[in-house]
């Protein structure tokens, strides 16, 4: 194994403390990575609303002993297992995806496999490089899917987010209408400011019809929705005959929602989920390379993240609380 002597052999890493939280800094040992894995030393990793997904279901899924959260970051490969690519990437400044429960990028040291590491450009910084994964290769995941199935303009609800401002900025590149559905008046006139032409406030007592009447005029047939409330049931009402759903998160939280059956035959609806893993795999480890190559590109230039904050990672609860209370204001940062 290449490695870095000046590897410690504990370190700083989250932990859950119980169900329901606190989360908590630990000292534990250092992981050694098998064939084909590398060692990171972490510099920074946000927090996304798929990370409070994974820390909320932990309990079911995982030995809250050993999980340690984080899906995404950046940091320098400072040891490598066998294998041609951990060596390739031996003290490269990469963006990473964590692959083990117990090994997440919220840590001084995260292991993880060769193939979820990245190299950054030089003109991407630390705090961006560590952003450069779920939200940009998602949003390219979803005009991807707007390209290969014709649709002339989509729909994309919590449109206020990191995520929905990408999703935005490449639909203007690629001539792709987007609808922006926000929550409230506050982030529609935020969104109307910074240059977005068509934005629906969810909280107004006409959102439906004027969704119904905006979606039929752009052919709007792509709905992206990451809430997956109780009032889906009502867009898909609206939506054009031959529209596509596609859930990628559940910020409402409801573990169940009513759909109109009738609506779905009788004008074809299709309802699917959208994983941005199960993208990846498909994608194979050439086109994932290329598409980062396409978020480098955009992150050095017009595409930079807004960042509201950032904390140390013994302060890891205080940083989720803050990002909590604001997620629209930006993303929050853990600093290794």
């Amino acid at each position: 194994m290449l490695k870095n002597t000046a590897i410690p052999a504990m370190m700083q890493a989250v932990f859950l403390e119980k169900e329901g939280g606190p989360l908590v800094t630990r000292e534990v040992p250092v992981p050694v990575p098998a064939d084909g894995e590398v060692l990171i030393r972490m510099k920074a990793a946000p927090i996304n609303p798929s990370d409070l997904a994974q820390i909320k279901n932990a309990h079911k899924e995982y030995d809250l002993a050993t999980f340690i959260p984080g899906l995404e970051g950046c940091g320098t490969v400072v040891a490598a297992g066998k294998g041609i690519l951990p060596k390739l990437w031996m003290s490269k400044r990469v963006t990473c995806s964590s692959h083990y429960p117990a090994s997440g990028t919220w840590a001084e040291y995260m292991v993880t496999s060769a193939g979820r590491c990245f190299p950054l450009s030089s003109k991407v910084s630390d705090e961006q490089g560590s952003m450069s994964l779920v939200n940009p290769l998602t949003a390219l995941g979803f005009m991807e899917i707007a390209k290969e199935n014709n649709h002339k303009a989509i729909i994309n609800n919590a449109a206020a987010s990191a995520l929905g401002r990408m999703v935005e900025l490449l639909g203007k590149k690629d001539n792709i209408p987007v609808i922006n559905i926000v929550r409230n008046p506050k982030l529609a006139d935020l969104l109307k400011k910074g240059g977005s032409k068509y934005v629906l406030d969810s909280s107004n007592q006409a959102f439906i019809e004027n969704l119904g009447n905006l979606s039929a005029e752009l052919k709007a047939t792509l709905l992206f929705d990451s809430v997956c409330s109780r009032q889906l049931e009502k867009i898909i009402d609206v939506l054009p005959a031959k529209s596509s759903v596609i859930i990628y998160g559940n910020l409402s939280g409801e573990e169940q929602i009513l759909i109109n059956p009738r609506a779905l035959i009788a004008r074809d609806i299709k309802i699917s989920g959208f994983f941005l893993g199960n993208r990846s795999k498909e994608n194979g480890l050439f086109k994932n390379m290329m598409n980062l190559r396409k978020v480098s590109s955009l992150m050095s230039s017009d595409m930079k993240i807004k960042i509201q904050g950032s904390f140390q990672l013994n302060k890891t609860q205080e940083a989720v609380d803050y990002y909590l209370a604001n997620m629209s204001g930006g993303k929050v940062l853990l600093k290794a």
